[in-house]
């Protein structure tokens, strides 16, 4: 059999860079998790720059990976993935496992940000939403009954 090749019109856009995440609420999926060190998140508070980097890709759309790197220093950060993840979260030392993330879906808030050295737009995670408990509904009480003021008869003063 032969074929005859010509260009194809769609293996341009296939091939193409794919778009960013939208801003706003998505269901993502953590496609890597890993600890390493990032220069740029080094501070007194955390002098190695150790984070915990995320890399995550939309469940719905064909859209760039937004990475995020939750600096070791910031736990209140950590915090947000731990309920988002469905963690129950009390005080104290919160200890995330990098092998545990992956493959795990959540919702993420993403904003979009500008570079001022390059001007380019990225996707990145602007909050963590804590996943829905399924906790039951409560159980609204009543209002109290409240009192009525009575009139006696031939009496203008309602007491």
């Amino acid at each position: 059999m032969d074929f005859q090749i010509h260009d194809d019109p769609m293996a341009a856009s296939t091939t193409g860079e794919r778009d960013i995440v939208p801003a706003g609420t998505h269901q993502m999926e953590i496609k890597a998790a890993e600890e390493k060190t990032n220069k740029y998140k080094v501070c007194d508070e955390n002098p190695h720059g150790a984070v915990l980097a995320l890399r995550l890709a939309t469940v719905n759309g064909n859209y760039k990976f937004v990475f995020d790197d939750i600096p070791q220093h910031l736990g209140w950060r950590a915090k947000q993935l731990a309920q988002a993840v469905g963690s129950d979260v009390a005080g104290g030392t919160l200890s995330l496992n990098p092998d545990d993330l992956i493959g795990r879906s959540i919702t993420v808030e993403v904003s979009h940000y500008t570079s001022k050295t390059t001007g380019n737009v990225s996707a990145v995670v602007k909050k963590y939403v804590p996943a829905v408990a399924s906790k039951p509904a409560a159980v609204r009480k009543p209002p109290a009954p409240r009192a009525v003021a009575s009139r006696m008869p031939g009496d203008d003063i309602p007491f």
